[in-house]
């Protein structure tokens, strides 16, 4: 339990890193990451807190299009996620130039992207709570039998068009990370299983 515990934070960290990164490069964000810096440009708080926000309102869609009832487990993810957020941003980046090169942009975004994946490819391995926004592709994929992938772009979508109309950073960089992420998750992922399974840590 402690050992699938500290699998979990670690992740959450290196993701909420990665979040941070791609904020910083100012190239672009994830697609629900931008709505969430869009909220937060209107209406001040901080990032962290409208992502539990956003993430709260895609449990509710996720609970409408499966007919069931609402998910709490799936807001520790993103709670947890948001609180590591807003330390990597407020006690680090708040304090750093924005890269004045393109070269440099580049480079912390594809850093962060990657951070992003590889958090999400260990996190998810720990067997707790996953984040609503994997929920709801599922949710449309087993509900209107979409594939996977078209589920996926639905979703991504839907927070690029809201990120866009919130004037948050979307970019092209947000859509390397909607079609590009999902291999870095699979890749870090299959890599995590064959070592915790090595190690026996999975059942403990």
């Amino acid at each position: 339990m402690v050992s699938r515990l500290a699998i979990y934070l670690v992740g959450l960290a290196i993701n909420a890193l990665g979040i941070a990164l791609t904020i910083y490069s100012a190239a672009g964000v994830g697609s629900w990451d931008a709505a969430a810096i869009g909220v937060n440009h209107y209406l001040g708080l901080t990032i962290g807190t409208w992502t539990i926000a956003i993430q709260v309102l895609i449990v509710l869609t996720t609970k409408t299009v499966e007919r069931k009832r609402f998910q709490y487990g799936s807001m520790l993810a993103i709670i947890l996620r948001s609180i590591f957020l807003d330390l990597w941003m407020y006690l680090l980046f708040d304090h750093l130039e924005i890269p004045s090169s393109i070269l440099m942009q580049w480079l912390v975004f594809l850093l962060g992207t990657l951070g992003i994946g590889v958090g999400i490819g260990i996190y998810i391995e720990a067997k707790f709570p996953k984040s609503p926004v994997d929920g709801l592709m599922l949710a449309l994929h087993n509900r209107f039998h979409w594939s996977i992938n078209v589920s996926r772009i639905v979703v991504e979508l839907t927070g690029t068009l809201l990120g866009f109309i919130l004037g948050g950073p979307v970019g092209l960089g947000t859509l390397i990370i909607a079609l590009f992420v999902g291999k870095v998750i699979q890749l870090v992922n299959s890599k995590v299983k064959k070592i915790l399974n090595y190690e026996g840590i999975r059942s403990i």
